[in-house]
């Protein structure tokens, strides 16, 4: 089956006239980008995959540290898909062939990143993260961030759309962001070039939902605890750090915590669920919760794949497409 290219991948529809809350978003993204104008790596990127189904390309799931879990990620939702498609048996065994590709039983996976099955098309999708740095200090939550609902939990459902209405700071992020590369040095010299390829085949960039981290400052380094996908799940994931696997890991050592050590974990955690600013000290450690911001490359065919270095890298083949 012939898919449709995607149109206005390369191209920004800045707007004047943005509904209400997209101005705010837009006005409080300059504010941080005049604050914090440089742009850092924020770690490995994301993985997971997308389907597309006529002109219209949506996130399925996204999340895996890897190309290999978002194949797993994909064969569960075909799964899924062909146990709810008994009316059309056809569709259903295509999609378990698949699955069972992808995951199998017995043997190893199979390192494809795209597959048609009827009139979809599902692809194995490379989300890069960054920050905004300013006067040494990453980003903290936005006031207009929120936790997002249990459905739109790791983006399922979201609508790759490069034509959507952008104001005015948002255009300038994403055309600072087409050419975004790794900082020299920090990185083999296979992934940049493979980065410089991807700016030539994948031109068009969309911003996505940020994810957030919360990092223990120590001294001058900031070590990354946990995170999530809004600012109060991050501050509830660290909470349950030191309720839960604080407790567990010392039982698994073999040194249960006294009573006076889990009342002082709790009373933490408490004092971080009602902690307000992003940076807050508990139990003489100090933490403070950064945002994540994430970007999605496109060319004409659609949302950018892993990169051969991303496969290799957990000692896959480089060739992302081998024949089915």
């Amino acid at each position: 089956m012939t898919f449709p290219l995607m149109r206005g991948y390369d191209h920004i529809n800045v707007v004047a006239d943005l509904d209400p809350v997209a101005a705010m978003r837009d006005e409080e993204l300059g504010e941080r980008i005049l604050a914090h104008p440089k742009l850092f790596p924020a770690g490995s990127p994301d993985f997971g995959y997308a389907v597309q189904t006529g002109a219209e390309w949506h996130i399925g799931s996204v999340g895996a540290s890897d190309p290999s879990g978002a194949r797993y990620a994909l064969a569960s939702h075909l799964r899924r898909g062909a146990a709810e498609r008994e009316k059309n048996p056809e569709v259903a065994h295509a999609m378990l062939a698949v699955s069972d590709r992808l995951d199998p039983e017995e043997g190893e996976q199979l390192p494809k990143d795209e597959w048609e099955i009827c009139d979809c098309r599902y692809r194995v999708i490379r989300i890069e993260k960054f920050t905004l740095i300013g006067g040494g200090v990453m980003e903290p939550p936005r006031s207009t961030d929120t936790d997002p609902s249990d459905e739109a939990r790791f983006l399922r459902g979201h609508l790759i759309d490069p034509r959507a209405p952008a104001g005015q700071w948002e255009a300038q992020l994403r055309l600072n962001l087409v050419g975004y590369l790794p900082i020299p040095g920090t990185v083999p010299e296979q992934v940049q070039v493979e980065a410089r390829h991807a700016i030539r085949t994948h031109a068009g960039v969309i911003l996505l939902p940020p994810t957030f981290t919360v990092v223990e400052i120590k001294g001058d380094s900031w070590e990354p605890l946990t995170g999530g996908d809004g600012p109060g799940q991050a501050r509830s994931h660290l909470a349950s750090y030191f309720t839960q696997l604080l407790p567990r890991l010392r039982e698994f050592q073999g040194d249960p915590a006294t009573r006076a050590e889990l009342a002082e974990w709790t009373e933490a955690a408490e004092q971080i669920m009602a902690a307000t600013g992003p940076e807050f000290t508990v139990m003489g450690q100090r933490f403070r919760t950064v945002r994540v911001s994430r970007m999605l490359r496109l060319g004409r065919d659609g949302p950018e794949g892993p990169r051969p270095s991303d496969q290799e890298r957990y000692g896959l083949p480089g060739a992302t497409q081998p024949p089915s």
